[in-house]
């Protein structure tokens, strides 16, 4: 048996996918079921293991000069994940609060960082869950997919995020992604690490996002299959043109154009 008391073997592991449970959250609350934030499937797709070794981890109360709370009980608190992940997420702040036009963040509430799950990119301090992004106007930028449900407005702010965190974590996972985050987006640099990445048209994370985007920020009638069929690929090179985009998506030149002309949209 494992730590998290799910029974693993290698054989296994080579043979399905097995379904994780439980979301980041507090440090002590380890390998629990957290009611609506549970189940992130954040390891690898196709390169699960039982337990990640934790790296070097180091303490954060801030992001981006905002404290950061607990989603759960709204405390402000520190969490600890890989001081390189961390680095990482700075620059994602930075590049956000210049790209979206809405200010400074105030506040960040999260889910949540490292926590000792079993076959998690956060057991290894290199994953985060989004709750709700508060800016100095006032503006709160939600994940709670949960709460509000097909609110428009609400909607293309998401999808504006969501587009800002794809640009520098190849894994961002949006309420499209399953039921499970409906209530957050996790992010995390498991297939990518800490180098720069483009577009893949056949990761299903990926086309969920674009199709996302398409939709709730340039109003494209597109399908929300995670399949990178015509209707999708034609409404992405639209946009492209429309922002003079000429590099391909699969670039990381082309691919960081296209999410910072999604997260600047109004």
């Amino acid at each position: 048996m494992d730590r998290c008391g799910a029974r693993i073997t290698l054989t296994r592991m080579t043979t399905r996918r097995a379904l994780l449970l439980g979301a980041a959250a507090l440090p002590l609350a380890a390998c629990g079921r957290f009611g609506s934030q549970s189940g992130d499937f954040d390891a690898p797709r196709e390169e699960r293991v039982a337990c990640r070794t934790p790296e070097a981890l180091t303490s954060f109360a801030t992001l981006g000069g905002a404290p950061l709370r607990y989603e759960i009980t709204g405390t402000e608190q520190s969490f600890n994940a890989d001081p390189r992940f961390v680095d990482q997420l700075e620059a994602w702040a930075a590049d956000w609060v210049a790209v979206s036009g809405l200010g400074p963040l105030t506040a960040v509430s999260t889910y949540g960082a490292h926590v000792d799950k079993c076959g998690s990119w956060h057991a290894a301090g290199r994953a985060f869950d989004f709750g709700v992004l508060t800016h100095a106007d006032g503006t709160q930028v939600s994940c709670r997919y949960d709460t509000w449900g097909e609110d428009a407005p609400r909607l293309a702010l998401y999808w504006r995020l969501a587009a800002s965190l794809a640009k520098h974590f190849n894994y961002t996972l949006t309420y499209r992604y399953n039921e499970q985050h409906h209530n957050h987006i996790h992010i995390d640099n498991g297939v990518s690490g800490y180098d720069t990445f483009g577009f893949n048209e056949g990761s299903r994370t990926h086309v969920l996002l674009v199709q996302g985007v398409l939709r709730w920020v340039f109003g494209r009638d597109v399908p929300a299959d995670g399949g990178f069929g015509q209707s999708t690929r034609d409404a992405a090179r639209a946009v492209q043109q429309e922002y003079g985009i000429t590099q391909r998506l699969a670039s990381t030149e082309g691919w960081g154009a296209f999410l910072d002309a999604a997260a600047g949209a109004t």
